[in-house]
Parts: structure tokens; C-alpha cells; sequence
């Protein structure tokens, strides 16, 4: 069957230096990868090569045994959900027509949804908890009502990988870790693979099976939490001093910043 993703020697450039630098990552089906790294260490850009969002990369990307730069866009949506740090529609829609759009990749041309299509739809609104206000303007909702839209639309395609970039972090830290739980049961539940930036790294550490550093586009460290969160690792990352208990809830990791 293969892994959901494979990345060897991938490098990227804007144009004025590296922004990634030789990443090598394999990504087991099922698995959750945590990615952190402060800003403009190449998180978002790592993941917007794996989504086909950005193509001239050099190395090799593979998702689910394709090469991303030649997979065209409709195969990659027909794989791949990508939740963005915001989601902005160039028109304010009704929340239901809004995770209907989940379904375009798999609507023929000139074609409209059929009956399956539909019933999914409607299963993607219930599962994450939107379904009560699915007749209502995207502009009216709250929030954490915002992000879990874009939780149905992204379940909607029913892909087999979820990409999710700090999508959360301009919440509240209650409603961020609400929507990002609630995204990540969910693609627990499906056996997804997920591939998501944090921007709390103990949330991260709490719902990751392994965990990505990223510092200046190169790989810091990678594994589960407890083999490498420490206290060297958060003061080369982040530049700053921590402390690293045991959390009395889950028994991982818990960083402290001084």
C-alpha cells in the first residue's frame, strides 16, 4: 500500500535564499504529524508543496505513490484536504453551500451533485457540528463557527489526507483547541493522515504522534515527544528558556516557558 507521503531531499525558494532546505520526511497512513517551528521557519510552505499549491520544488514529494508536481489539481483534491490559517470565500455563502464545494472534485463537467453527493455533504455538517446553522451567511458566523465550516468542507472531499496550517491560532486558546480537537478526532475516526503546523506546541505535543521542528528550513528534530522535546531543543528552536514537566493529564511532555 506505501506510505501517505513521502518527501525526499525537497528544497524550495522564493527567490532570495532557501526557505526549505533538503526536508526528508515519510509519513505513515493513519499517523499525525505535529509541525513546529517559529514563523517563517517553512511550515506553511512545506505544506503548501505536499496540497500542489506551490509546484517547483526540487526533490521529490509523494503523496499516496504520485508525484505532486505531476498530479494535476482535481487528483490532488480528490486526495488531500488543505485547511489555510483563513479561509475567506470571494462571496459570503450559506455555510452549506460552502462545504458543497468540498464535492468538486468528484462533479463532472456541466454536471450537479448527485444523490451520494449530498448525503455527504449533510454527514460532513453533522459531523463537525454545523449542521444548525447551515442556512446561515459564513459573514454571521462566530469564530470557532467559521472554522468549523471549513472542518465540514474538508470532510466533504473525503480525501485520505488532511493538511492543516495553524488553522486555529487566531482563535481563543478555548476555541482553538476545541475546532483543532475536533478536526483531529475526526480524522482519527476516518484514518486519516494528518499534517498540521501548531502554534501551541503543547497542543501539538497532546494530539501528535510524532513531531516535526523545523528552524530556518532544515529539520531540528524529529520524532514522538518524549524522545525530543527538551529543554536544548525549545532554547535552539525558539530561542528561549523552558522548563519540562510531566503533564498530570496525559504524562507527556509539558513545556514552560520562562
Amino acid at each position: 500500500m506505501g506510505r501517505a507521503a513521502e518527501i525526499k531531499a525537497l528544497r524550495y525558494s522564493y527567490g532570495n535564499g532557501d526557505v526549505l532546505n533538503g526536508i526528508d520526511l515519510d509519513v505513515e497512513r493513519g499517523e499525525v504529524i505535529g509541525l513546529l517551528g517559529e514563523n517563517g521557519s517553512g511550515k506553511s510552505t512545506l505544506l503548501k508543496i505536499i496540497a500542489g499549491i506551490l509546484r517547483d520544488y526540487e526533490g521529490s514529494v509523494r503523496v499516496f505513490d504520485e508525484e505532486v508536481s505531476r498530479t494535476t489539481n482535481k487528483r490532488l483534491a480528490r486526495m488531500i484536504a488543505y485547511l489555510p490559517q483563513f479561509f475567506v470565500p470571494t462571496f459570503d455563502l450559506r455555510v452549506r453551500t460552502i462545504v458543497t464545494f468540498g464535492r468538486n472534485p468528484f462533479v463532472g463537467f456541466m454536471k450537479g451533485l448527485t444523490g451520494n453527493d449530498i448525503e455527504i455533504v449533510n454527514r460532513s455538517m453533522k459531523a463537525a457540528d454545523v449542521i444548525g446553522f447551515s442556512e446561515r451567511l459564513y459573514s454571521t458566523l462566530s469564530g470557532g463557527e467559521r472554522q468549523r465550516t471549513v472542518i465540514a468542507k474538508a470532510l466533504a472531499q473525503e480525501g485520505k489526507m488532511l493538511l492543516m496550517d495553524e488553522f486555529s491560532a487566531h482563535l481563543d486558546p478555548g476555541h482553538s483547541q476545541k475546532v483543532t480537537k475536533i478536526a483531529l478526532e475526526l480524522a482519527r475516526e476516518k484514518k486519516l493522515s494528518v499534517i498540521a503546523a501548531f502554534h501551541d506546541i503543547n497542543q501539538a505535543i497532546s494530539m501528535s504522534d510524532r513531531l516535526l521542528f523545523l528552524k530556518d528550513g532544515n529539520v531540528i528534530a524529529l520524532g514522538s515527544s518524549d524522545e525530543v522535546v527538551n529543554e536544548n531543543l525549545m532554547k535552539e528552536v525558539y530561542d528561549a528558556d523552558t522548563c519540562i514537566l510531566e503533564n498530570p493529564v496525559n504524562k507527556k511532555p509539558l513545556v514552560i516557558f520562562s
